[in-house]
């Protein structure tokens, strides 16, 4: 009888185990949704600290964060400028807000950009959502970041991609026009045509050089949002007293090793043939657009008497897709630095 009794038990136990099994899958079902907020939400607290960390740093000039206003960051960022924290920089007269970048549409009119809750940690950040036509963001300001060969600087930014097209431009701060006439301080952009196969597909042009990279290590398409870091390290005069530097790009903290040199290996699809021109007419730093040359892009507004910054450029090759935290330091970044912006940068 005893015997009997205990097997009884043993079933009904047997039976709770797997009702109480099912009720933990139900309840941890429900809870997943609030346990992965929870854990986006301590990712963003962490970027933040970190992000206002950089703003101190005397390296760096401009520190876009994209971030919302309010007590919880709630309300979007102001409707038409782009609001540099940088307040640290070691720069002689510097003033963060002399590098605000100041939503823009290339015909003059009111600005096509959107700003969208659904940056990199989903509801709790911010984003600017360019359209790949006529938005882009202008820095006005260049005294900070007119830098030379014999400077060296990081340029830090997340991007996510609607479309990939020939030129899309990530940020320049350029005179583009025919190759053997095309002049850039820094840049980068995709072009999928460049080398001599066609097997490029980021370009970046940093005062002489035109560089491009395979890029087999990320699938853009999928990647969703995406880092990207320009350094450029100066080294010094070479042999022949011309200044020199080692250029290199970041995707997702990693280097992506050595360029195609397409400036000397490929001239008919990318060339670098100078920078004193985006100093001598104040070129802008732009996101989202490249800066080109009028006679070339606009030969019908362009007056070759008129030797004005708006007369001598126009923006073309626009992106298409979402931006969020774009960072400029004065020096070069080691790749641990790099990485740890990415790392402290995802999601």
């Amino acid at each position: 009888m005893n015997i009997k009794l205990n097997r009884n038990v043993n079933r009904f136990s047997l039976i709770e185990i797997l009702m109480v099994l099912v009720i933990l899958s139900v309840l941890f079902a429900i809870m997943m949704p609030s346990l992965h907020k929870a854990k986006v939400y301590a990712k963003y607290v962490r970027w933040y600290a970190f992000n206002r960390n950089c703003s101190n740093d005397p390296n760096c000039v401009i520190n876009f964060n994209f971030q919302g206003t309010g007590k919880t960051f709630s309300q979007p960022p102001p409707k038409d400028i782009l609001v540099n924290s940088a307040a640290g920089a070691d720069v002689e007269g510097f003033s963060p807000q002399f590098y605000n970048g100041y939503l823009m549409n290339k015909d003059g009119g009111p600005h096509n950009l959107e700003w969208v809750r659904a940056g990199r940690f989903g509801e709790f950040k911010w984003a600017l959502r360019f359209n790949g036509s006529d938005t882009y963001v202008v820095v006005p300001t260049t005294n900070a970041i007119d830098f030379t060969p014999s400077d060296s600087f990081t340029i830090l930014c997340w991007v996510k991609f609607d479309r990939l097209r020939f030129g899309d431009t990530i940020f320049s701060k350029s005179l583009w026009g025919i190759p053997m006439d095309s002049e850039a301080q820094y840049d980068m952009y995709y072009n999928p045509f460049s080398g001599d196969a066609g097997n490029g597909s980021f370009d970046v042009d940093v005062f002489t050089t035109c560089g491009t990279w395979f890029t087999n290590q990320v699938d853009f398409e999928k990647a969703g949002w995406v880092h990207f870091a320009l350094r450029y390290e100066a080294i010094g005069s070479d042999a022949s007293g011309k200044l020199t530097g080692k250029v290199t790009a970041f995707i997702n903290g990693k280097s992506l090793g050595p360029y195609i040199d397409t400036t000397e290996d490929n001239p008919k699809t990318g060339t670098a043939t100078g920078y004193e021109g985006c100093i001598h007419y104040h070129v802008p730093f732009i996101l989202g657009g490249a800066g080109c040359k009028r006679k070339y892009y606009d030969p019908k507004t362009f007056n070759k008497d008129d030797e004005s910054l708006q007369n001598q450029w126009s923006i073309h090759w626009n992106f298409q897709g979402l931006m969020d935290e774009l960072l400029l330091y004065k020096r070069a970044l080691s790749d641990k630095e790099i990485a740890g912006f990415y790392e402290m940068g995802k999601e």
